[in-house]
């Protein structure tokens, strides 16, 4: 079955799994800003985590493609080695994606006060005297 061989190859390659990444966190970013109605304050928040993302993800793939240079001859071209960057960097940036959710939860383990305003609730008792 060439078929599914050559599936497999694309899925594979670098260059598709860069446009796959790139297209879910742009999708991500979008459904997360029309949540919060494009607050200045969210846009910001998220240019720098995908900034950072991006960037940590460049890095490590800097690291990597230097070490695979060290320990043997690359015949890859200069063209696949930029790709593989790219795909480095929307890799990073979805990683960052993925770790919002832990961070949504700690932010409620650590500040119980922000989810109960979050319900619509005060942490203030009835019964307290004041």
């Amino acid at each position: 079955m060439r078929w599914i061989r050559r599936a497999v190859r694309v899925a594979d390659g670098d260059a598709f799994q860069a446009s796959l990444f790139g297209a879910l966190v742009l999708a991500l970013d979008l459904w997360l800003l029309s949540r919060t109605e494009y607050d200045p304050t969210a846009v910001a928040a998220l240019v720098g985590l995908d900034s950072a993302g991006a960037l940590a993800g460049l890095g490590i793939g800097l690291v990597g493609a230097r070490v695979d240079a060290h320990h043997r001859r690359d015949t890859t071209p200069a063209v696949s080695q930029g790709v593989r960057l790219v795909r480095c960097a929307a890799t990073g940036a979805l990683y960052v994606h993925l770790l919002l959710p832990v961070a949504l939860v700690a932010d409620f383990v650590l500040h119980p006060d922000h989810l109960i305003g979050v319900l619509g609730g005060t942490l203030d008792r009835d019964d307290a005297p004041r």
